[in-house]
């Protein structure tokens, strides 16, 4: 299971990045 975590770290952290970008989407569109 670490393993796993660890080897996927760069994918983690780009999954990441793209949920962040999707947030701001969504606060942008209520405003």
């Amino acid at each position: 299971m670490t393993k796993h975590l660890t080897g996927t770290r760069k994918e983690w952290l780009s999954a990441r990045v793209e949920l962040l970008k999707a947030e701001k989407e969504l606060t942008r569109r209520s405003d």
